[in-house]
């Protein structure tokens, strides 16, 4: 269609997961057409064109038609402002950090919901199968994930980017990590709460000043939690220390945690 983006999807994968954010369904413009075998989910779909039928001869069908007209590429996005180094450090300054010193190939594990914005705007991602993260409502997934993906990919940089709050729901993946000599690298990102909820907390009916009771996270020693279970663990709490302290995790043989202090 001419001027438009027409997404395609298949099956549940438009609309099944939730993800943090808000705005619109789809781009301005755009049109969703989406081929699945479940009525009821096509019932559901909030907009667009569903065709309830068979997936597989759908997709024949689809293979069988004229290739679409090539088109320009899209105007690249907009590279953000750098972050400049402050105390307490931003999220931001963490992974303008991390992106200038990992291996574009090394692979990253995610469960950081309140940080996704500063993901997205500071760590890129450059290659495919290098990213994983969960659908919303996963809780503790990341730990235990970046040992299953470091044993699925030997051989690969493996880098657990995890909140303080989702790292508490597993926190012994740490132990299956030393117990399997894993050099995982996770950076565990330690606002001291639970941001997450905090951040939900409107959508649930709570009030701007009202309390809410148990997502307040003082006082965890995420270094001594890593030594315990038999990890390397070094805590960072000034921007300039951060580079050096991030350059020796991801340069280790053995499973490291890098506790950071953010805002």
């Amino acid at each position: 269609m001419p001027g438009h983006d027409v997404i395609f999807a298949l099956g549940a994968a438009a609309f099944t997961y939730h993800v943090e954010g808000a705005g619109p369904h789809l781009p301005a413009g755009a049109r969703l057409v989406q081929l699945i075998d479940d009525p009821n989910i096509a019932a559901w779909t909030p907009q667009g064109t569903s065709a309830v039928g068979s997936i597989r001869l759908g997709v024949l069908d689809l293979l069988a038609r004229e290739p679409p007209r090539p088109r320009e590429r899209p105007t690249p996005r907009r590279q953000s402002p750098r972050v400049e180094p402050s105390t307490p450090m931003s999220v931001d300054f963490v992974m303008q950090t991390l992106a200038e010193i990992r291996d574009p190939a090394s692979i990253v594990v995610e469960e950081a919901p309140s940080s996704r914005r500063a993901m997205q705007s500071y760590l890129p991602i450059l290659r495919s199968e290098t990213f994983y993260t969960m659908c919303s409502g996963g809780l503790g997934y990341a730990m235990p994930a970046a040992v299953g993906v470091a044993l699925g990919k030997p051989g690969a940089k493996v880098i657990g980017l995890i909140g303080d709050g989702s790292s508490m729901y597993s926190i012994q993946a740490l132990w299956s990590a030393a117990q399997l000599a894993l050099p995982i690298t996770f950076i565990v990102l330690k606002n001291r709460r639970y941001a997450a909820l905090q951040e939900f907390a409107p959508t649930f009916g709570f009030g701007p000043d009202e309390p809410l009771a148990g997502t307040e996270l003082p006082d965890i020693d995420f270094v001594a939690l890593a030594r315990g279970q038999g990890c390397r663990g070094v805590n960072v709490n000034r921007a300039q220390d951060l580079r050096d302290a991030l350059i020796d995790a991801l340069q280790a043989s053995v499973p490291t945690l890098v506790e950071v202090d953010v805002a």
